[in-house]
Order: structure tokens, then sequence, then C-alpha cells
């Protein structure tokens, strides 16, 4: 499974948002970032968390423990989509043991 790293700068060059908007966001350096991104450091509870709610991910998510997120309104996004799986959405919450109330 995909590391804290690698779901940062991918969030991040997906969103096309540069690492001094997520440097300021968090209040460190724009090298911290870089330093989030490359795996020399991992940022504290309160800035996964902020992290998370920015890019709309779970901190699951975002920390590589999920390859889903469920957003504001419930509905699961799967990294890797569930036709790929042959999966329809709702067989796949099954699977993962995630239905959501």
């Amino acid at each position: 499974m995909a590391t804290f790293a690698d779901r940062l700068k991918e969030l991040r060059q997906k969103t096309n948002v540069k690492q001094t908007v997520i440097a300021e966001l968090l209040g460190v350096l724009p090298r911290t970032v870089r330093f989030y991104e490359s795996g020399e450091r991992e940022p504290n509870i309160e800035n996964i968390k902020k992290l998370a709610d920015f890019f709309n991910v779970s901190t699951d998510y975002l920390m590589g423990r999920t390859n889903y997120w469920f957003d504001a309104d419930g509905n699961i996004t799967v990294k890797v989509p569930p036709d790929i799986l042959n999966l329809d959405t709702e067989e796949l919450k099954r699977r993962l043991g995630v239905e959501k109330d």
C-alpha cells in the first residue's frame, strides 16, 4: 500500500496545489512539506487531520491504510475503480466491510 508521502504528493499534484499553499495551511515552512513528501518526516496528527480535510479524504486514506474514502455525502471513492475489480460499489463496500449508515 502507498505511504503517507506517496499519498500527499499524489493528492497535491492531482489538485495542482503548490507546496507553499500546504505549508501555509499547516503553519510550517515549505521545506517541511518537501520533507513530508520525501518521507523524511511525518506531520503530527493535527496536521494530518488538516490535510485530510483539505483534500476531502479520510486520515486512513492519507496514511495509506485504505484505498477508499467517504465524501461528505457518504459516497465511497475508491483508488482502484470498482469496474477494474469487476465489482459494483455496493459489492465493494460489502467485501471491504465498510457499510455506511
